[in-house]
């Protein structure tokens, strides 16, 4: 009985996934609405260095972004430090709950602290960022088309507003580990 146990303890440990998030990489968009069924063919773009949604099969027109390995661990490409708190940027009005969230941006004048961080969670199927309080999915009013470039939203909901804001489409963000740093 105690060596059955030992394995499925052993078994189970090997199924969740110890996420490689770290070096640098680039972040990947995949039109999902629920990371259970998500896999790669659902990807339809990344994020571009400005922190743009962009649709593209062209490595080159994805952002390079590093992942600090100090406090705040911050995510960012060459163009500045990212965060979804830029008053420059435009708002989800469309969204009952995320009518006050900025769009994602990247700028060099922003200073990163722990808020701004995107970060995963072990045992997922695969390196899913997330922002907040356990918010793993993204809010766009569309898929751009090829060589276009869009806003990115964090997904918000609540009893007026249940889904996916009406019009926009929900999607999650995953790193794509290219190396180290």
């Amino acid at each position: 009985m105690i060596k059955l146990i030992c394995l499925l303890s052993v078994t189970a440990s090997a199924l969740l996934a110890r996420a490689d998030y770290g070096g640098i990489g680039q972040i990947h968009v995949w039109n999902s609405s629920d990371w259970r069924d998500a896999t790669p063919v659902d990807n339809v773009g990344c994020l571009g260095d400005s922190g743009k949604f962009v649709n593209s099969v062209k490595d080159a027109d994805c952002g390079v972004f590093s992942r600090s390995a100090e406090y705040p661990y911050a995510l960012s490409p060459k163009s500045g430090n990212c965060t979804f708190n830029d008053e420059t940027q435009e708002r989800n009005t469309d969204s009952i709950y995320g009518g006050s969230d900025y769009a994602y941006n990247c700028l060099k004048s922003f200073q990163s602290d722990v808020y701004d961080d995107l970060y995963t969670i072990d045992g997922f199927p695969y390196t899913f960022l997330c922002n907040g309080d356990v918010n793993c999915y993204y809010d766009a009013k569309k898929i751009p088309t090829e060589g276009q470039k869009t806003n990115l939203w964090p997904y918000r909901w609540g009893s007026q507003q249940m889904g996916i804001t009406p019009g926009h489409v929900m999607l999650q963000l995953v790193w794509n580990k290219t190396g180290d740093l």
